[in-house]
């Protein structure tokens, strides 16, 4: 369904992990059984999408959380993968929910015990680091996802096929919440690595991306930072594509009316909106559709659909956008933020 590279398992032996076992037969077994899962990171995101869209798959089973501050329940908690494969524990796949600066090391212990993995978007800092994950599970042998949700929302299809059929002219991204509301205490988000307003400002690109998987190049990009943090407040930026152009304006400010907006005009005139984060879709100004959001659910759908098949679904386009946009971007300093 989106661009990226896939590439099926080995047959027979030719991947095993650290204990001996075949790759190929671990994610074979789950065929037959729930995936056994475990989250790593139990942030915000992983409370309240991660651990309900498990649970609410049957082709899934919560085996394990892991986290620095292990949460109590009914899931076994350890501190770290090393912890967890060293009392027994027995993972087909893991979630990997940390923040993107720290998954090297959490990718390699699960791709050498034979483990699909799961990236929560972004998968890395950059895409260099992005595709050294992937090249770690390719050469284990293990499925690895870049769960670009966004893509899962329910309007995306038809936007998918609206685009298609239609040559994109011009647009504008609008990517506009309350950082406080989404993101409290997330003192990670604004050091370097944690990407700041586009950590939600990507989940637009990788919807563009998945529309309209075309060469895109940044200019006039522009970023606030506060004072007392490292990551942007807010940017905008140009992107461009043969002739395609895409004015973005993502912004932590918004206290009032937040916005998750895409508007595209394609040649001859036609236009879609898709709003509420691809949630509401409207074609050439007509009636508004809406469904539930259910990004999730489809996203373990992927994700179970990839370990049966023993293929990867990693595209790393947006991420090479967003780091174009910090490559090129002018800095203007505002005032220091409340975290």
């Amino acid at each position: 369904m989106f661009r990226g590279s896939r590439r099926a398992l080995p047959c027979g032996n030719e991947s095993r992990n650290s204990s001996g076992k075949s790759a190929i037969i671990r994610i074979a077994m789950t065929i037959k059984r729930p995936i056994r899962i475990g989250i790593v990171g139990f942030g915000k995101i992983a409370r309240d999408q991660h651990v309900s869209a498990i649970r609410n798959n049957p082709s899934f089973e919560l085996t394990a959380l892991i986290s620095r501050s292990p949460p109590g329940g009914d899931v076994p908690a350890f501190t770290s993968l090393e912890e967890a494969f060293a009392a027994g524990l027995d993972l087909d796949a893991v979630a990997i929910c940390t923040p993107p600066d720290v998954r090297l090391a959490q990718c390699r212990v699960a791709s050498e015990h034979g483990c699909a993995i799961l990236l929560e978007k972004p998968p890395a800092v950059t895409a260099g680091d992005a595709l050294a994950l992937k090249r770690m599970a390719d050469e284990a042998g293990v499925p690895i996802f870049a769960s670009w949700h966004s893509r899962f929302a329910p309007m995306i299809a038809q936007a998918m096929a609206w685009s298609e059929k239609h040559s994109l002219r011009r647009g504008q991204i609008n990517w506009h919440e309350d950082a406080r509301k989404w993101h409290p205490g997330q003192e990670w988000l604004w050091r370097q690595g944690g990407f700041g307003v586009f950590d939600p400002g990507i989940n637009a690109l990788s919807i563009l991306t998945a529309l309209y998987p075309l060469p895109w190049s940044v200019s006039g990009s522009h970023f606030d930072v506060p004072e007392n943090v490292e990551m942007p407040l807010s940017a905008c930026f140009t992107l461009h594509a043969g002739e395609a152009r895409m004015e973005a304006a993502l912004d932590f400010r918004v206290t009032a009316e937040e916005v998750w907006s895409i508007h595209l005009e394609a040649e001859g005139g036609e236009t879609l909106d898709l709003s509420e984060g691809g949630a509401a879709l409207c074609i050439n100004n007509g009636p508004i559709s809406r469904a539930e959001s259910r990004e999730y659910a489809g996203l373990y759908q992927q994700f179970a659909e990839l370990i049966r098949t023993g293929e990867s679904d990693f595209d790393t386009s947006p991420l090479e956008i967003a780091e174009a946009a910090f490559a090129s971007a002018k800095i203007t300093k505002v005032s220091p933020i409340e975290i």
